[in-house]
């Protein structure tokens, strides 16, 4: 996973670097309909099945077409998109610090649910509940 976040960011960084100066438009992505229900800021309540860590700070923010947040260790960024009910990122990187041995699973498992297809409903009480193919889910409540 760490190899291929080097390797993602070294390819994103290039891009960048290879667009001419001022051609870079500042003018928003299109976003699916589908999308705007997800856009916002969220908590992260629980992770396959489990409460995140006390006072970890997990959180995820979408905005247009970019997803961002903390895994309650690392900080995480990268593009995202919503099509026929499911949520798919693309090129997740990650700072690297390390934390405790509990934090550190959390974010692991985290970001392997990030890295699948997983299927988008909203609860009745508003919780976004995003589900892998093998069942794990992902809760999120909007931040306040």
């Amino acid at each position: 996973m760490a190899e291929r976040a080097r390797v993602a960011l070294a390819v994103a960084l290039t891009l960048v670097a290879a667009v001419p100066a001022g051609a870079q438009s500042t003018a928003p992505l299109p976003i699916d309909a589908a999308a705007q229900p997800l856009l916002g800021q969220w908590r992260i309540t629980g992770i396959a099945g489990r409460p995140v860590v006390r006072g970890s700070g997990a959180r995820l923010a979408l905005a247009d077409v970019r997803i961002s947040g903390n895994t309650g260790c690392n900080t995480l960024g990268g593009n995202f998109r919503v099509e026929r009910g499911h949520l798919t990122t693309g090129g997740l990187i990650t700072s690297r610090r390390g934390c405790s041995p509990q934090l550190m699973r959390q974010e692991k498992v985290l970001l392997d649910l990030l890295d699948q297809r997983l299927a988008v409903r909203q609860s009745h009480r508003g919780r976004l509940i995003l589900t892998a193919r093998d069942g794990r889910t992902l809760v999120l409540v909007r931040a306040t």
